[in-house]
């Protein structure tokens, strides 16, 4: 068994290999791809890849009440997890992401340790504290955040940028500058730098998301719920745009803690209710501007006291017993409009689900979406089979009848 073991360790060096350098081949083609396909933008200038990932962490303010306040929801939100059902676990992708990189900040977050703690969070972009949530492109943090970086890694993320800002530009009817995606600077974030405004990895879909469930929104007092919200992307261009708006997210407490990091330091003005502080109940919500829950606080949340749900992918990785749960959360919770982003599969099983057991909600829009998969759609790289592999969906669910009281209403 001894010798086999060792005799395994070989081939694994091998497959590694070829599937490093299956990556650097494909980053350089996207390189020399972006060099051609961009050739007279003004925009495709590498020093602004350079400005971009310049580090500018703000070590100024004095945000131990805050993290302290963190780490106290946190480590009552891991003490109740234990109990909680099944459905609102860890799904077996988070458990290896902890498994593999979040046990420093779990550990500082459980002992309080805020000098660790505030290391960690104030360069969260860069910092493995938010894997699973961000990390360099291709997890190669060495050539990105190590000094200079080369210009085949300057031409391959720039490329990628450009893509991705010239497809928001599309999705958003050109109703935006690029100062629209500038975000709060929290977490030391990198990105590129372009006319003078320093735009971070994924602002662009985090504000289109925004803009999208702020078009659902029929006043500026409504209540808006997300699960899985990432560290705050999508939130922050919510509330920043959409003031009057009340924000809540359920998600798993390692990403719900950092979320609480980014929003508390982006809007210090708000009204924040984190996890243990106080029951969630009507009189709280309308207490508060921004509510962040572990999952299982789903169950506790009251009838129709949400106007618009969200999901943006996090539905597509639980099994099909969690996502019936999740599901009958949404519909108990929801009085409009369950906006859902995911994979083909989990967009199926949802809308299979709903037909079938939550007739009140109605599918009235489903487009397919590029945002995952424009990367390798405007660079011609990976073929139908690349295509067919990252194809998202979009559905919009609309509440058409309020059978709890037996009265008809109709939203949108």
């Amino acid at each position: 068994m001894v010798k086999l073991k060792h005799l395994r360790h070989p081939f694994q060096a091998a497959r590694t290999a070829k599937a490093l350098l299956a990556i650097r081949f494909s980053m350089w083609m996207f390189a020399r791809h972006g060099a051609n396909r961009f050739r007279g933008d003004a925009r495709y200038d590498l020093q602004n890849v350079t400005h971009g990932f310049a580090p500018r962490i703000d070590g100024m303010a004095d945000d131990t009440e805050l993290l302290e306040r963190i780490c106290a929801a946190y480590s009552k939100a891991v003490q109740q997890q234990q109990s909680a059902p099944e459905a609102y676990k860890a799904t077996e992708w988070w458990q290896d992401v902890r498994q593999r990189s979040l046990g420093p900040v779990m550990h500082a977050l459980l002992t309080r340790d805020i000098v660790v703690l505030r290391r960690m969070y104030r360069n969260f972009f860069r910092d493995t504290c938010s894997a699973g949530l961000l990390g360099a492109p291709y997890g190669m943090s060495k050539a990105y955040f190590g000094g200079k970086i080369k210009d085949v890694h300057r031409h391959f993320y720039l490329t990628h940028v450009l893509y991705r800002f010239d497809y928001w530009k599309q999705e958003t009817n050109e109703r935006f500058t690029l100062r629209d995606l500038a975000g709060p600077g929290v977490g030391n974030p990198f990105g590129v730098v372009i006319d003078g405004t320093h735009i971070s990895v994924g602002s662009e879909y985090a504000h289109y998301c925004a803009q999208r469930i702020g078009s659902h929104l029929v006043s500026t007092d409504s209540t808006v719920a997300e699960i899985g919200g990432g560290f705050g992307g999508m939130a922050y261009y919510l509330l920043r745009d959409q003031p009057g708006v009340t924000y809540l997210d359920f998600d798993v407490p390692e990403s719900i803690a950092l979320t609480s990091y980014y929003l508390m330091k982006a809007f210090p003005k708000l009204k924040f209710l984190l996890y243990g502080e106080e029951a969630l109940t009507k009189r709280a919500l309308a207490q508060v501007d921004v509510a962040l829950m572990p999952s299982f606080e789903l169950e506790k949340m009251p009838t129709e006291s949400v106007d618009v749900s969200f999901s943006s992918h996090s539905m597509s990785d639980m099994s099909s017993e969690a996502m019936a749960e999740y599901l009958k959360n949404i519909d108990h919770m929801t009085r409009s409009c369950f906006f859902h982003i995911g994979k083909k599969q989990a967009s199926d099983s949802l809308s299979e689900l709903i037909s079938r057991k939550y007739d009140s909600f109605k599918l009235t829009g489903m487009r397919t979406s590029d945002w995952h998969s424009h990367k390798v759609s405007g660079a011609g790289v990976g073929g139908a089979a690349g295509l067919a592999a990252s194809t998202i969906f979009e559905q919009c669910y609309m509440r058409t009848v309020a059978s709890r009281n037996g009265a008809t209403k109709t939203f949108g």
